[in-house]
């Protein structure tokens, strides 16, 4: 059988990409771990607004049982590089960019693979923290229940990527990172279930978080790994959850090939 060989040192080279950012990750862990403590201690607060808002009562347990795993994985998934390619399009650096014989979206997606790896280690030992203090309030509710999760997990990166894809975007009109983050960051933690259960939410405002794809980034996965969705909500939630992934994925590729036209560089 014949070898593509410029497609085999395309997969290379984005191996490449993996390693390399993994490698970095390890040479500049510190400022991963500053990152993990100051965003506990905002989630810290969250947790002890909880636990004065909720009655006591069996119900706080698995409540805070999802916080902890909503915030472990969003430790995991962050994907934050709108300040990376912000600097490269202030610098002008990001014309070596796309010039590289590689796709620029997949180039990115290696990148974001490394950081939710690296990042993935630190919150498994967060919710071992968590489990020391929450017991079995943090165990999957079944077996299918955990393959599930993982599943919608997998798919929560795919969604989480491309939103920050498209978002990313905007710098390439705006040659500004900070509004494009500030919006989506705003629209992430407001929509995504990272501070309380979707299902909590009532009225317009749970109805317009349950027709945005944010939710799928955080409480999709934790609501089917703790048994807060079952049966049929299971299925519909990870078709949802596939569709957007595939649908953010489509729309993120087309506007990219149009707006990269209309790049104008700053500095060089």
């Amino acid at each position: 059988m014949a070898v593509d060989r410029s497609r085999a040192g395309s997969w290379r080279a984005y191996g490449s990409v993996f390693t390399h950012s993994f490698s970095a990750l390890l040479a500049y862990s510190a400022s991963v771990w500053v990152n993990l403590l100051a965003m506990a201690a905002g989630f810290a607060f969250t947790f002890m607004v909880w636990h004065y808002a909720l009655p006591a009562g069996p119900a706080q347990a698995p409540f805070f049982a999802y916080l902890a795993l909503a915030f472990a994985a969003n430790f995991s998934l962050g994907v934050a590089f709108e300040r990376y390619v912000g600097e490269r399009i202030r610098e002008g650096l990001i014309a070596t960019d796309l010039l590289k014989p590689v796709d620029y979206s997949w180039f990115f997606f290696c990148q974001a693979s490394s950081d939710m790896v690296f990042q993935g280690f630190f919150g498994l030992a967060v919710l071992g923290v968590s489990f020391a203090f929450l017991g079995p309030a943090l165990l999957p509710a079944s077996g299918a229940a955990l393959g599930l999760g993982v599943l919608s997990f997998a798919l929560a990166f795919v969604v989480q990527f491309h939103l920050g894809f498209l978002f990313m975007q905007m710098i390439f009109a705006t040659h500004s990172n900070y509004g494009p983050f500030t919006l989506r960051m705003f629209m992430h933690l407001t929509f995504s279930g990272m501070f309380a259960p979707i299902d909590f939410y009532g009225g317009w405002f749970g109805a317009l978080a349950g027709w945005l794809p944010f939710r799928h980034v955080i409480y999709t996965p934790c609501a089917i790994y703790l048994g807060r969705l079952q049966g049929a909500q299971v299925g519909q939630a990870l078709l949802s959850q596939l569709v957007w992934a595939l649908v953010l994925m489509a729309v993120s590729r087309f506007s990219f090939d149009v707006i990269r036209r209309h790049l104008t560089i700053q500095g060089g």
